[in-house]
């Protein structure tokens, strides 16, 4: 019988620009990888982390649309295999879930009443390995030109023979 499993892995940034390689250890009953998920969390101060508004182009309406924040760039790849596994755009939150959304005026939108269900991103690869290896860059250090404390969380999902 197969049983589901998640095992978490913190990444620690405190440069800007930081690269970090890390490996992830799977048990050795794991027949399966079956998704992949991460978040994070700033340890700075949240206002020292502001997101700076864009000048807008004379002649041009800029609506009020703005770009998601790069927090990072993160991969994982097998020891058994050549390639990446898994590669994502590791983004700040939706900062336009409410653009154009007057179905609830009076409602303040939010992830959880306006955003998508929030789940991991289904992978099925064999565990033919114990080792995942994985590689972090930060992005948002390297923008803002300084260092930025945070962390970032993987949840790797995982089926194991019980």
């Amino acid at each position: 019988m197969m049983k589901e499993g998640v095992i978490i892995t913190k990444i620690g940034i405190k440069q800007k620009g930081e690269r970090k390689h890390f490996q992830i250890k799977l048990p050795k009953d794991t027949k399966f990888i079956i998704g992949v998920e991460y978040g994070g969390r700033l340890i700075d101060r949240p206002e020292m982390v502001v997101i700076e508004p864009r000048p807008r182009d004379e002649g041009h309406f800029t609506p009020f649309f703005k770009r998601n924040e790069l927090i990072g760039e993160l991969k994982l790849q097998s020891c058994e295999e050549a390639n990446w596994f898994y590669s994502a755009d590791v983004l700040a939150n939706d900062v336009n879930l409410g653009l154009g959304d007057f179905s609830q005026s009076g409602f303040p939108v939010n992830d959880f009443s306006h955003g998508n269900k929030r789940t991991e991103e289904i992978v099925k690869i064999d565990a033919e390995s114990t080792i995942i290896q994985g590689w972090y860059l930060d992005v948002l250090g390297k923008t803002k030109n300084r260092d930025i404390k945070y962390e970032v969380k993987v949840y790797v999902w995982i089926n194991v023979e019980e």
